[in-house]
């Protein structure tokens, strides 16, 4: 556990020594780990550094001894003051960002992605537009190769309440939710391709490997999809 806190497997090694050993000398933990000489006075340099070691002189001896536990929470806290700088800073470089796309909004409408990692950028922007979205030709693939990142996107879009309506033409694929309302076309109707609309976006994924994402910003297309998805639905059936 104590690597968690920064510290290599050597200085996690002497400092469990001194921890069992108390106030000893460097040349009784050379002694009991068995390292080089010049490798304890080099990782007790470091744990003094880090707060985690103190020494003092005995007839002119360097002694050594573990510092108060309470150390690794004062690590923890400052890990956690720089991990709340991050986020903050984060949140600034999102909106930043976010501006800048949407002055570029107009130039720019066609993105290409693929692979998971591609998959995944699709399902966070759903979630980040927090809109009820559609799906033609709906699959259950992608969550079963990735069921924790589909755990922890479920439980956002739980959170937010985003609506879905699918449409298949294998029962049996799509994946069964309350918040999703699902109906069938008959098999003829199988396309190789999977359509999500959401927002003013069209994400359509082509059964490729790797998979292949191509996403459509713009309000004129997602609205055309749309009603193309509104027409099929009226003839599926649940």
């Amino acid at each position: 556990m104590l690597e968690e806190f920064g510290l290599t497997k050597t200085e996690e090694k002497i400092y469990l020594v001194l921890l069992r050993l108390g106030s000893v000398s460097a040349s009784e933990i050379i002694k009991k780990t068995q390292l080089h000489r010049t490798t304890v006075y080099d990782v007790l340099e470091r744990l003094i550094e880090k707060g985690l070691v103190s020494f003092v002189y005995v007839n002119k001896i360097k002694i050594y001894s573990s510092a108060n536990p309470s150390k690794f929470l004062d690590i923890a806290l400052e890990e956690q003051k720089k991990a709340d700088k991050k986020q903050e800073s984060a949140n600034r470089i999102v909106k930043q960002i976010a501006s800048i796309k949407e002055e570029q909004k107009q130039k720019s409408f066609v993105h290409l992605f693929t692979g998971t990692e591609g998959q995944k950028t699709i399902m966070d922007d759903i979630i980040e537009t927090g809109k009820e979205f559609y799906i033609l030709g709906g699959g259950g693939k992608f969550s079963h190769d990735h069921p924790i990142y589909t755990e922890q996107w479920a439980e956002k879009r739980r959170r937010k309440n985003i609506k879905a309506k699918i449409i298949g033409t294998n029962r049996g694929e799509a994946p069964v939710w309350k918040l999703n309302e699902i109906k069938y076309l008959p098999k003829e109707y199988k396309s190789p391709s999977v359509t999500f609309v959401y927002g003013g976006k069209v994400a359509i994924f082509i059964q490729e490997n790797p998979v292949l994402i191509i996403l459509i910003d713009s309000d004129k297309v997602a609205s055309s999809y749309k009603n193309y998805f509104n027409l099929l639905w009226k003839i599926a059936k649940k």
